[in-house]
């Protein structure tokens, strides 16, 4: 379906990928893995031809579709969700009028062309027949229901969507469409556990192949047949999910560990050889056939090693038992979207908000800071208390500065030495420091935010979806951080797998009542 050929590419003294070869089969269910800023949304970019990659060719089987999962695609804000989504049958709806018009022709046409007619007509018929064209809003009613999109009202214009339910809203329309390949960037960022689980099955029985790039290793694990892993500037082909990714990466780090250890040591002896019989006229012409044979050795490197991050949220001692209290509590703006929170929160909690996307959790969040008034009820909170609000959104004042002057401007008091360590720490190598914000990868600038947030003292910290475009390495290390900070925490997370690590209380949304 697909042949990479010798793909190179890289932004100016940066080489994301030399000489890949790789293929894209028929069946194959790929995750594509890897950690922040190796290029995983380059290759995509690259794959959907808005990059031109620097040398190399992308050879695509005649005839094939392929579905882009865009999420910021500019939409006809007075569409609505329903015209939006039968657009993915245009095509089918043009044969259809073509259908009608054969048909039409029947009453006038003469006796010679009745066959003609009566032949294209069920072929016509049997093509949309086949294709489901007569249950198109049962079909689109399905998948808007699994994805969460019916709850949003099929006749709400595009233009009154947020970007997160307008994200979804793309995604359905791309699975009606039935393309031969999907490429799909972090297709469970905008999605709660319930829409998630609902994807992963419908991507199960999915007939063709696809790509996705995503951090939700439980969801790869389930929805994947192999995995493309960007390594040292290539991509590695595994076959099996996640988990099976995972051992076989270990045996081949296993392995390769082993023939460096060895070829060390090889080293080391003909450097000893040639240093002891150089200068010995009988043993010279040896230690010269030596010298060539090191001269030509291929030297095995294990390749560029990932930075392991450290977090650690700065804590602000506070001397009480409860710290944010909410009574009888209604959030919305114009409509309440939910009431009867009752909430007390005690020193040193963790607490995750739960519930599917729209409920209301970043609205009860931001009415819990104060930034929303409550509908209805009262949020009591201690007069001591300081806190630490991390936003889902990524935005920059000045984008087209780099990581260090970011944080320059933000904490002038610190040296550079103590910036560099506390990027380093986020897991952003000192490269990445060096270039603009807006050239990074959604990873590489939460990890910039996150080095700025961990750098103030709080005795509370509220995290919305803080592991959006992390990596596994990354949202270990944040659990871990979110596990040992001896204030108070709230979290929102959609991701299982990385909430699982944590001890927490939870207060499911979907629970209470409108």
């Amino acid at each position: 379906m697909l042949d990479i050929k010798n793909l190179t590419h890289g932004f100016e003294d940066r080489t994301l990928y030399k000489n890949v070869n790789i293929k894209i089969n028929k069946g194959n269910k790929i995750g594509l893995v890897g950690a922040n800023g190796t290029g995983k949304t380059t290759l995509i970019n690259i794959l959907t031809g808005k990059i031109i990659c620097d040398e190399g060719s992308l050879e695509w089987e005649k005839n094939y579709n392929v579905g882009y999962l865009d999420q910021h695609l500019s939409l006809d804000k007075k569409l609505t969700i329903k015209q939006y989504l039968e657009s993915a049958f245009s095509k089918l709806k043009e044969i259809e009028t073509e259908y009608n018009a054969v048909n039409e022709r029947f009453a006038t046409a003469m006796e010679a062309e009745m066959e003609e007619l009566a032949r294209k007509s069920a072929s016509l018929f049997e093509y949309l027949d086949s294709h489901n064209y007569y249950a198109i809003d049962s079909t689109i009613n399905k998948v808007a229901s699994g994805l969460g999109v019916m709850a949003l009202g099929l006749d709400t214009p595009l233009g009154k969507l947020s970007g997160g339910q307008q994200a979804k809203v793309i995604l359905c329309k791309l699975l009606l469409e039935e393309p031969d390949i999907l490429i799909l960037d972090e297709p469970t960022n905008h999605l709660d556990t319930a829409h998630i689980e609902w994807l992963k099955e419908y991507l199960k029985g999915w007939k063709g192949s696809f790509l996705i790039v995503s951090h939700d290793t439980v969801f790869l694990d389930a929805v994947c047949n192999t995995i493309w892993s960007v390594e040292n500037k290539s991509i590695v082909r595994y076959n099996g999910n996640y988990t099976a990714f995972l051992r076989q990466q270990a045996e081949k780090n296993l392995v390769l560990d082993r023939t460096i250890k060895k070829q060390e040591q090889k080293i080391e002896k003909l450097q000893d050889f040639i240093a002891r019989n150089s200068a010995r006229t009988a043993t010279a012409r040896q230690a010269q056939s030596r010298a060539k044979q090191l001269e030509k050795m291929e030297i095995i490197e294990k390749g560029e090693q990932v930075i392991e991050p450290k977090y650690k949220f700065l804590y602000t001692p506070l001397s009480a038992h409860t710290v944010l209290k909410a009574e009888n509590l209604s959030i919305g703006y114009s409509f309440p979207l939910i009431s009867g929170i009752n909430l007390e929160i005690h020193n040193g909690e963790k607490w995750r908000i739960m519930g599917f996307n729209g409920i209301g959790k970043t609205t009860l969040l931001k009415t819990l800071l104060g930034e929303i008034l409550p509908l209805k009820g009262k949020v009591t909170k201690h007069h001591l208390l300081k806190i630490g609000y991390f936003e889902q959104e990524i935005a920059w004042g000045m984008p087209h500065l780099t990581p260090i002057e970011e944080m320059r401007n933000e904490f002038p008091k610190l040296d550079d030495k103590q910036l560099r360590s506390s990027l380093a720490k986020a897991g952003l190598s000192s490269k990445h420091q060096m270039q603009p914000l807006c050239r990074l990868s959604g990873g590489e600038q939460s990890k910039v935010k996150l080095a700025k947030f961990m750098l103030e003292q709080f005795n509370m910290v509220i995290l919305d979806e803080p592991t959006n475009h992390l990596d596994p390495l990354c949202k270990r290390a944040l659990a871990k951080a979110i596990n040992e900070y001896r204030g108070t925490l709230i979290f929102v997370s959609h991701e299982e797998d990385f909430a699982q690590n944590i001890a927490c209380k939870e207060l499911d949304l979907s629970k209470l009542k409108k």
